[in-house]
């Protein structure tokens, strides 16, 4: 039997046709959380629309503000300074065209960039580092990342303790451990340190001249090769002072700083400086820095939300500062300042002054001066000493002595005779006159005593004063008003007080004290061996004898003048006139009296005149009183020489200090006065007829 062969078909399922068991346990979980995510989807979408709308149409214009929005700084260019001329008209402190090295801080520049800059510019400009603090050092040291790490490590901190720490605690940690263990740069390091103090301390929008004082032609030709590596680095025409007169009067005239001092720093920022501005900080340049500064150029620069500048407009004009007229006559300070030199003693003389001015305009035609160091022997200029240094006097003040005892009505210029005699007061050491060691008894007038420069004669005067004439051997009791009657004396010609001179530094002198043991000082005082004054106080007693009793202030600028174009001098804006600051009152017979006596000083024919030779050679005549009082100098006494000098036919008055001189060393004073007297004529009048 035939076996047939079953084939089976397979099922065909329909796939589209639900099962009615899975529908029911599966529920088909994938679309539903597809449908979830895109539901989400469009929310989030719908939101970020609703979000784009209200920034668009309701917060657009101030978000649109913002993106615009601008920012405005004043910059600042320094005008250059006034021109100082003498009283001829001769520039002795001008302003020089030079080339110079700047950088510009634009708003773009950061801090990192100062840093690169500098280290890179140092290979090729080199600066005055003396001014370089530790701690700008250590603060260009530490601005490199590097050396900031290595000073990290060497603190031996671990990680999570620097962690904790601020930057600025951090910081400071780095400066204390660098300051102890004398971080040590090179001078390169050095001054490319300089160059970074000077750039960062630069305000945004602001200039800083980095030199503009002996700059090469290879510092700009090598720079400029490279100015675009140097963000902000400028080269310039810039300005310094020059003196074409050379430097008699350098000192008188003062000098400028390098940027703004420390110690005035928040004081210029108000007056509207900038940190690098020059100003005056000694002499002329400082006591007159508002009239001399001028107006600075000022822009304003305007920049954007990304630093960039907009625009600029020159707010503000800049000119050059007022021009100063002085009284004083370059050719003749020069030849003052060479006689002080010339005759300067070689022994234990500290210094030489000198001040001469016109008696009736308080014009000061020369004020010189020397400061010699008596180890070295070495020299330095000082003209402003002659009326920041207090000196004792000595006998050069007994004018004023004889003026107070007549106004006092203790003599009289009919009856003003009394004896050089030694003075011996109970408890106190003899006191005699330098030509009557011996103390025999010598009438004298008060003209003599001028002329002789009688000691005794002052001390029996400052005696009645005091109510107690002089007897041999007597207890001296001191009056409650002795000393404001001598001191009022003295200061009736301003000796005591300050002369008010446009110079900055002026000292009243000093004066010494008058209670206890001391009270009885007064008989010192007389003649000149107590308290001090400066030399342009006794250039002033010396004026108000030669006027006639006017106490003139000093000065030494007659007249500020405008700007003129080019350099040129213009008109005069103001000038300066003269100011009286008291009056001596005494009538023409006492007036006779004191000018009688400083005369005879001059040309008397006394044995015992104090006028020496060379003053009684002089031509045209004059009238003087010359003085000397005790000093020590590292312990070796020595005595400080000293005269005053008018003429009466001209308006020339002198005073003249030597401190220091060799005892017994008369000479050097009056020949100095001599050498002075004799240029005035040469450099600033004609010489009159007697």
């Amino acid at each position: 039997m035939e076996l047939k062969k079953v084939i089976k078909k397979p099922k065909l399922e329909n796939f589209n046709k639900k099962d009615s068991h899975s529908d029911k346990n599966n529920n088909s979980t994938i679309p539903v959380r597809l449908n979830v995510l895109l539901g989400l989807s469009g929310f989030l979408l719908l939101l970020l629309i609703i979000k784009l709308g209200m920034l668009t149409i309701i917060s657009g214009k101030s978000y649109s503000t913002i993106v615009n929005q601008t920012e405005a700084t004043v910059e600042t260019a320094e005008a250059p300074r006034g021109v100082i001329y003498d009283s001829t008209g001769k520039v002795l402190a001008g302003n020089k065209s030079i080339p110079s090295i700047s950088f510009e801080r634009l708003p773009s520049i950061t801090s990192a960039e100062i840093y690169k800059s500098a280290t890179r510019l140092s290979k090729y400009l080199t600066i005055d580092t003396s001014a370089l603090t530790e701690t700008q050092e250590i603060d260009y040291y530490l601005t490199s990342s590097k050396h900031s790490k290595e000073t990290i490590k060497k603190l031996g901190l671990s990680n999570s303790a620097v962690n904790k720490l601020t930057s600025s605690a951090l910081y400071k940690l780095e400066v204390k451990y660098l300051k102890k263990n004398k971080l040590e740069l090179s001078s390169s390091q050095k001054n490319a340190a300089a160059i970074y103090n000077k750039m960062a301390q630069t305000t945004s929008l602001s200039t800083t001249t980095l030199k503009s004082t002996g700059v090469t032609t290879k510092e700009i030709s090598e720079i400029g090769e490279r100015l675009s590596q140097f963000s902000g680095i400028r080269i310039n025409q810039g300005w310094t002072r020059y003196y074409p007169q050379g430097s008699s009067s350098k000192t008188l005239l003062g000098s400028l700083s390098s940027g703004l001092p420390a110690s005035s720093l928040s004081t210029y920022l108000a007056e509207g400086y900038s940190r690098t501005d020059s100003v005056g900080i000694s002499g002329i340049e400082k006591e007159y820095e508002q009239t001399l500064r001028g107006i600075s150029k000022k822009t304003q620069i305007t920049t954007n939300s990304q630093n960039k500048i907009v625009s600029s407009k020159v707010t503000q004009s800049g000119t050059a500062g007022k021009n100063l007229q002085l009284t004083i006559n370059s050719k003749f300070q020069s030849d003052v300042s060479a006689a002080l030199k010339k005759y300067m003693g070689t022994d234990l003389t500290t210094g030489g002054y000198a001040a001469v001015m016109n008696p009736k305009t308080g014009g000061v035609y020369a004020m010189a001066g020397w400061d010699r160091n008596v180890k070295t022997g070495k020299l330095t200029q000082n003209d402003l000493a002659a009326i920041q240094d207090p000196i004792v006097m000595g006998s050069a003040v007994k004018p004023a002595m004889v003026s107070m005892a007549l106004q006092a009505g203790v003599i009289t210029p009919t009856s003003s005779t009394q004896d050089d005699q030694i003075i011996k007061l109970a408890g106190t050491a003899e006191k005699h006159s330098d030509f009557n060691p011996t103390g025999v008894k010598i009438p004298l007038t008060a003209e003599q005593a001028l002329e002789d420069s009688s000691n005794t004669y002052m001390i029996q005067l400052a005696l009645k004063m005091n109510g107690t004439p002089y007897v041999s051997g007597m207890s001296l009791n001191v009056s409650s008003n002795i000393w404001q009657k001598m001191r009022n004396g003295f200061g009736e010609f301003g000796l005591g007080s300050r002369t008010g001179i446009d110079l900055p530094g002026e000292t009243a002198g000093y004066k010494g004290s008058i209670t206890g043991s001391l009270a009885s000082s007064f008989i010192d005082e007389a003649f000149g061996q107590y308290d001090t004054y400066s030399v342009i106080q006794m250039a002033r007693f010396v004026s108000t004898i030669a006027n006639g009793g006017y106490l003139v202030q000093p000065k030494v600028v007659a007249s500020v003048l405008k700007s003129g174009k080019n350099g040129v001098r213009s008109s005069v804006a103001s000038e300066v006139s003269p100011t009286i600051q008291g009056y001596v009152k005494m009538n023409s017979a006492q007036w006779n009296v004191i000018k009688t006596g400083m005369w005879d000083v001059a040309n008397g024919s006394s044995q015992y005149n104090t006028g020496g030779t060379l003053m009684h050679e002089l031509s045209p005549k004059v009238a003087a009183k010359t003085g000397t009082a005790e000093s020590f100098v590292d312990g070796q006494q020595t005595q400080n020489d000293t005269l005053i000098m008018y003429s009466p036919y001209a308006p020339f008055a002198i005073a003249i200090a030597y401190v220091g001189d060799k005892v017994d060393s008369f000479g050097a004073v009056e020949k100095a006065a001599a050498a002075i007297y004799n240029a005035f004529w040469k450099d600033v009048m004609p010489k009159p007829n007697d």
